[in-house]
C-alpha cells in the first residue's frame, strides 16, 4: 500500500508549508511522500525554499487548466493565480482519478502543525474529514445579508439540496483542515458529483469546507470527532474559559491530551494579531512552538 500526503499553496500561504514539512520529518520519520502543489503564482525564489527536500515532489498547477475554475467564474467575475480560492478549491479535483499510484491522499492545510506519527490516519481505507468544530446553526450558505434576504436563500439551496437527495441538518459540522481521500472515493463518477454541487452552490459557500460537507451528506460519509487529528488553536483558550460548543467540549478536552496535529485556523502565528486575537490572546507557547519549526 502506497500513500501520500497533499499541500496545495499558493504565494500567500506557501511559506507555511516548510514549518509544516519540517514537523513531518521530524515528527512523522517514516511519512509517505508529500505532493506540494503550487499555483503559478508562487515566485520561483519560494519554490526554491522546498528544492531538494527529501520525499517532497513539487508540483506546478495551472488552475486555468481545470474544469473547477470555471465553475467558480460568474460571468465578468476575475480571477487570478493568487485568489486564496485558486488553491482552496483546487482539493476538489483529487475527487477525480489522480494519482492512482495511491491508496490514500492526506490532504492537509498548510497552515497545520504535524507533532506525531500519523501511520494510523492510513490504517482505514475510507474518507475521513475532521469535524471544524462550528457551533452555528445552519453554518452552510452563512449569506452575510439582512435575515429576510439571508432565510430566502437558505430555504433556496437547502431546497436545491433535497432535490439533490441531499438532506443537510441545521447543525450540521463542517470539515476543516485534514482530509483523507481513499482510491474509492476518487473515480469519475464522484468526481463529476463534486463538480455539479460546485456548480451548483458555488454562489453560496464560501469555501471548499462547504462543498466538501454537501459531498459528504451525499454519500452518507460521516465526520470524524477526533479532535487529536485537527486541533484548532483557539480551542485552548476555549477550553480554559469554557468557551467552546457544548457538544464538542468533552471530546475537545480529551484531544487536548493527546494532540497529533495542530491547525493555526484563524489568525496566523507570525502575524501582530495573533497575540491579541480573542482565539489566541496571550498564548505565546503556541507563537514559539509555530517558530521551533521554521527550521
Amino acid at each position: 500500500m502506497e500513500n501520500a500526503i497533499v499541500i496545495v499553496v499558493n504565494q500567500s500561504f506557501a511559506h507555511y508549508a516548510k514549518p509544516l514539512i519540517n514537523s513531518i520529518q521530524k515528527n512523522w520519520t517514516n511519512h509517505p511522500a508529500i505532493l506540494l502543489f503550487m499555483s503559478p503564482d508562487v515566485t520561483a525564489e519560494m519554490e526554491s525554499r522546498f528544492a531538494g527536500i527529501p520525499k517532497v515532489i513539487i508540483k506546478r498547477f495551472d488552475p486555468k487548466q481545470y474544469a473547477y475554475r470555471k465553475l467558480l467564474l460568474d460571468g465578468a467575475d476575475k480571477f487570478d493565480s493568487s485568489s486564496f480560492n485558486d488553491a482552496g478549491f483546487f482539493i476538489v479535483n483529487f475527487w477525480d482519478e489522480t494519482f492512482p499510484e495511491y491508496d490514500n491522499l492526506l490532504f492537509l492545510d498548510a497552515d497545520m502543525l504535524v507533532l506525531k506519527n500519523l501511520d494510523k490516519v492510513f490504517e482505514k481505507n475510507d474518507f475521513m474529514g475532521v469535524s471544524a468544530a462550528n457551533g452555528r446553526a445552519f453554518p452552510i450558505f452563512s449569506f452575510n445579508q439582512p435575515l429576510l434576504q439571508k432565510s430566502v436563500n437558505l430555504l433556496t439551496y437547502y431546497a436545491k439540496a433535497l432535490a439533490m437527495g441531499i438532506v443537510l441538518r441545521p447543525h450540521v459540522s463542517l470539515n476543516s483542515g485534514l482530509v483523507r481521500i481513499s482510491k474509492a472515493d476518487r473515480t469519475k463518477s464522484k468526481f463529476n458529483v463534486m463538480l455539479k454541487l460546485l456548480k451548483t452552490f458555488r454562489k453560496a459557500c464560501l469555501g471548499d469546507q462547504e462543498i466538501i460537507t454537501i459531498w459528504m451528506s451525499k454519500y452518507g460519509k460521516k465526520l470524524s470527532y477526533d479532535f487529536r487529528m485537527n486541533f484548532q488553536v483557539r480551542f485552548y483558550n476555549g477550553l480554559e474559559n469554557h468557551d467552546l460548543p457544548q457538544r464538542y467540549y468533552e471530546h475537545i478536552k480529551k484531544a487536548a491530551e493527546d494532540v497529533h496535529v495542530i491547525h493555526f485556523n484563524g489568525p496566523k502565528p507570525d502575524s501582530p494579531e495573533f497575540l491579541g486575537h480573542p482565539w489566541t490572546k496571550g498564548r505565546k507557547d503556541l507563537v514559539e512552538l509555530y517558530q521551533s519549526y521554521l527550521g
